[in-house]
């Protein structure tokens, strides 16, 4: 929530922000999970402090995959 009510961040915040969401998403992707609803409101701070760490949440669309699977759906929710 707090990526939202912010709004606005300066770009050395934003390609902060946008270097761990990559992390989580690489990651993920080493361990061959699709997270398939990325969006704001599932990325969460641990507390209220500037340097807090980012959690995402929500893997409830995720599913496994192997290197060469082919997805066609297109998943998420609004």
């Amino acid at each position: 929530d707090r990526i939202i009510q912010r709004g606005h961040y300066t770009e050395m915040k934003a390609a902060g922000l946008t270097r761990t969401i990559v992390g989580v998403v690489e990651a993920c992707h080493s361990l061959g999970v699709m997270h398939r609803d990325l969006k704001p409101e599932n990325f969460l701070f641990v507390d209220q402090r500037e340097d807090s760490l980012l959690k995402t949440i929500d893997f409830g669309l995720s599913m496994f995959f192997k290197p060469g699977d082919k997805f066609t759906d297109v998943v998420g929710s609004p």
